[in-house]
């Protein structure tokens, strides 16, 4: 295969205050005809830097300092040597991007290179309908609409859309577009603004302004990564299809390894702004043969580790870095020579195979490493007793709560976020939430703290109903509930340290305070000195810094004595007082007495710096502010904050969903060990399910506001029984290239609006198992889209207009009849159009009848009578009757189990 884009020695660096970030150092990438290569790496790897530096997209402080990205187009270089006269940066059917001027790189976004950006929110132009963001790209590069960079021709660009219609042209190219990504009705949606669109379809907008052209490349700078995994399984779908169809290459950048080995070709592993190693992806997976690549694939969940094996240490800091191999620091098989100058490539594949590794190792022994989590850990085991037991609770939002809406006598809808559910928590237990976006998850944890009020229901915590207290109580309690946030950088204050962070709860609740039925006892370890001549004292009072566990709280101190001198050591942040009794220069005896402190600030400054060390942070960390650190950093902050109150329970929200696999290996297993050391007990809400399957020993499934399946971990992976459940668990990616996806269920649209969900099942609008009518002889699938045709009935979102331009563009101009309201074909024919596009299934006579009799009215306008027509033929029971979830040990609520 031919090489489509080429990147050479590139060099992109950044100016700062500090010196030179040396985000991309010395990169040597290719990307062939009709190929997916992924590049992958930890945050702050220089991934993203690569993309926008192969779409000169790199603004100041930062530049391309050296190096060249090489794009290979024909009829591009051919236009630009009759626009420019001998260009230096055309050389053949070769371009050089990096030499190349903007007018020029203007020309080659868009028609030659898309680019899917990382945040759809935040990419797409909020003040913009969704149309005329991907019309502007068919405008520039096919309709003649380029224009040179100006402030009179940017004025142009905008005023006039304000009151022009699009050429009707480009409006057809645009819903083409919008359709050819999965967007229904696109025809009617075209009008519609970014904030009227799903997190999904937000993401397939931002693929059709990349693909509008039909670009030879495609830039996806991580394209699934805020989507839960259903709509990821989506999204990847979908560009693995239109990779086929339009023949493109694709760069895949992803911190997901699950992703990677599902949709690429080869693999660039990335580190601190170098490629490490390169090959197939079966390679890559299979025979890694650079440490970091190893390290990274150890760090993933999987089903045969008790205990996750995270990367030491952090990606480095890009300012002044060493010589020799940038992962040397973190590498667990590193040498004297792996910082002693340039590391060369070494090849590793066998034959003609290119798999090269930017390593001086030829191999590594891999058996000692990670053998802790081959190994079952020895843990409680959760008791029967329940911690946590909640009843029926809701929570529902007023939409309209201005006071003109209560002037006006506005009806006010509720967004019915939790919709009754019911769940039990057992002491020391972690129960799995999982769900996706917008189902409720995060309300629900936070509501059953009480940090938002639920409309309904009860919360019994340790025996006590949350509902029953009034403030001042329920402030008390919450010493024994705490909750994670989601984002660690949005919930911590960033005008406070570290250290102020944790200390606020201790403030707030007076603590540390001892529990006077704890004692305080002490481990010694002597050198030097006989014990007869060691006294070594804790005061009763250390559980306020150490916390306690059966009624004891434990100081570890060692004394070491060498001639004269005396070492006392303490592992735990508590005051040490020592006095020594001499014999000249003998030591004849040593008392010791450990202490939290005497002063209410200093016992909270020692609280804070064994929380410090609890969490795995330095105590160096304690003045640091949020910026300063990484994201696993903050979120280890977020976690000391949440024990500083010494809690019972936990709602962990999200807490590894923003985090490298690496880092997120850290936190998990940090998790687990609080939760042994300290008798926690977590609600873990997350939307990646093989995070879930690691750390959770039940599981509950959560959809639209309601609880549809709950199990024993291992138990529901080998045995879901939910429609919903089964959806989610064949969505989540395998990281391995061999594993196959034949039995993916890829769900169709999203959650359903929580203002009006639907009635009976909530899942019944994307069920692929919706069960028909018993005395309907229908396959499935046919089925399944009779419903869907249903729900865009009952949603008046079907689009006539366009079905009945189609119908007269096939039935011919000549041979359509004007009809009554002015359209120019017959409903005959209209009728025809919107069944065929909408159902791909045959159909029995009698059933085709009865569709067509709703389109009829459906034509005339008559949306009301067109959903009761199809109603009363396939009102499903999944619609009429809500299923109950049960008692049992494995309950799913769902008709399909109701014998």
């Amino acid at each position: 295969m031919t090489n489509l884009l080429s990147l050479s020695d590139l060099r992109t660096q950044f100016a700062t205050d500090r010196g030179r970030v040396k985000a991309v150092d010395g990169l040597d990438l290719t990307v062939r005809e009709g190929e997916t290569v992924g590049l992958v790496g930890e945050s702050g790897s220089g991934k993203s830097v690569t993309a926008l530096s192969t779409m000169g997209l790199i603004d100041d402080p930062g530049e391309i300092v050296s190096g060249s990205v090489e794009l290979e187009s024909a009829h591009l270089a051919d236009e630009f040597r009759a626009q420019y006269k001998n260009p230096e940066f055309v050389d053949g059917d070769v371009i050089d991007l990096v030499q190349a001027p903007e007018e020029a790189l203007r020309a080659v976004r868009g028609s030659e290179i898309g680019m899917i950006f990382q945040d759809p929110m935040t990419s797409l132009n909020p003040s913009l309908t969704v149309g005329e963001q991907v019309a502007e790209s068919l405008r520039l590069h096919q309709y003649g609409g380029r224009r040179k960079d100006s402030w009179l021709n940017a004025v142009r660009e905008l005023l006039p859309r304000i009151s022009r219609d699009i050429d009707d042209e480009v409006v057809e190219r645009t819903i083409d577009v919008l359709e050819s990504v999965g967007i229904p009705e696109p025809g009617a949606r075209v009008d519609e603004y970014p904030h009227e669109f799903s997190g999904g379809m937000r993401q397939r907008v931002l693929i059709a302004i990349a693909l509008a052209c039909q670009p030879r490349m495609l830039v996806a700078d991580e394209p699934t990564t805020a989507l839960d995994v259903t709509i990821q399984a989506q999204i990847l779908d979908l560009i693995d299809d239109l990779q086929e169809d339009l023949g493109m290459s694709v760069l895949m950048i992803t911190h997901d390894l699950g992703v990677v080995a599902e949709t690429c070709d080869r693999v660039a592993v990335m580190y601190a702004g170098e490629i490490v190693e390169e090959g197939p992806v079966d390679e890559i997976f299979h025979n890694p043969s650079h440490p970091y690549t190893y390290t990274l694939l150890e760090s993933l969940p999987s089903e045969e580790k008790e205990r996750l094996t995270p990367i030491e240490g952090n990606v480095p800091d890009l300012i002044d870095m060493p010589e020799g191999c940038h992962f040397a620091p973190r590498c667990p098989w590193a040498k004297p020579e792996c910082t002693a100058g340039e590391i060369p490539y070494k090849q590793h594949g066998a034959g003609a195979v290119d798999h090269r590794s930017k390593c001086v190792l030829d191999d590594f022994d891999t058996d000692e490493y990670g053998t802790e989590a081959m190994v079952a850990k020895e843990t409680s085991e959760p008791s029967d007793n329940p911690l946590l037991e909640v009843d029926g609770l809701k929570k529902y939002y007023q939409q309209g709560e201005g006071f003109l809406d209560r002037v006006l006598g506005v009806d006010q809808q509720s967004v019915k976020a939790v919709d009754g559910i019911d769940f039990t928590v057992f002491e020391g237990e972690t129960l799995g939430l999982v769900g996706e976006s917008g189902c409720g998850k995060s309300t629900a944890g936070r509501s059953l703290l009480h940090l938002t009020e639920p409309t309904d229901g009860r919360v019994v915590f340790a025996g006590t109903d949350l509902s029953d207290l009034d403030s001042d109580e329920l402030r008390k309690t919450r010493r024994d509930m705490q909750m994670i946030f989601q984002d660690p950088l949005s919930s911590l204050d960033p005008r406070m340290t570290v250290g102020q962070t944790i200390q606020e709860p201790l403030k707030v609740h007076d603590l540390p305070a001892s529990d006077p039925d704890v004692r305080g006892e002490v481990k010694t370890e002597l050198s030097g000195i006989d014990s007869s001549r060691v006294t070594v004292t804790a005061s009763d009072e250390i559980d306020a810094i150490v916390g306690s566990s059966d009624g004891v709280a434990t100081a570890h101190v060692s004394v070491t004595v060498e001639g004269s001198e005396v070492d006392v050591s303490v592992e735990e942040r508590l005051r040490v007082d020592v006095e020594v009794e001499r014999d000249g220069d003998t030591v004849t005896a040593v008392d010791v007495t450990v202490s939290p402190g005497d002063s209410d600030r200093e016992r909270q400054r020692r609280r804070v710096n064994q929380l410090l060390d609890a969490v795995g942070l330095e105590v160096g960390q304690y003045d640091r502010y949020p910026h300063e650190l990484s994201g696993g950093q903050r979120q280890r902050v977020g976690i000391a904050r949440a024990l500083a109150v010494d809690p019972d329970f936990i709602v962990a929200d999200e807490p590894v969903s923003a985090l490298d696999v690496s880092v997120q290996a850290q936190i998990l297993n940090l998790l687990e060990d609080l939760q042994e050391r300290f008798g926690l007990t977590y609600l873990f809400i997350a939307h990646d399910l093989s995070v879930v399957r690691h750390i959770s020993d039940r599981i509950a499934v959560m959809y639209l506001g309601e609880i549809v399946e709950v199990a024993r971990t291992d138990e529901l992976f080998d045995d879901p029984r939910h429609p919903y459940t089964q959806a989610l668990l064949s969505a989540i990616p395998e990281p391995d290239p061999a594993a196959s996806t034949d039995d993916r269920i890829i769900l169709e649209g999203d959650v359903p609006s929580p203002i009006n969900p639907p009635s009976g099942c909530h899942f019944r609008t994307r069920c692929p198992q919706v069960i028909p009518p018993e005395d309907l002889d229908i396959e499935q699938a046919a089925y399944r889209e009779v419903m869907d045709l249903r729900q865009r009935i009952e949603k008046q979102s079907l689009d006539v207009a366009t079905a009945r331009e189609e119908a007269m563009e096939g039935r011919g101009k000549q041979a359509a009849t004007v009809s009554a309201d002015g359209g120019t074909a017959e409903h005959g024919a209209v009728v025809d159009e919107l069944r065929e596009s909408h159902l791909s299934y045959s159909l029995s006579p009698e059933l085709v009848e009865v569709i067509d009799e709703a389109l009829e009215y459906v034509v005339d306008d008559d949306w009301e009578h067109a959903a009761d027509v199809l109603r009363d033929r396939f009102e499903s029971v999944c619609e009429r009757d809500a299923p109950e979830l049960g008692t049992a040990d494995h309950p799913a609520a769902c008709h399909l189990l109701d014998n």
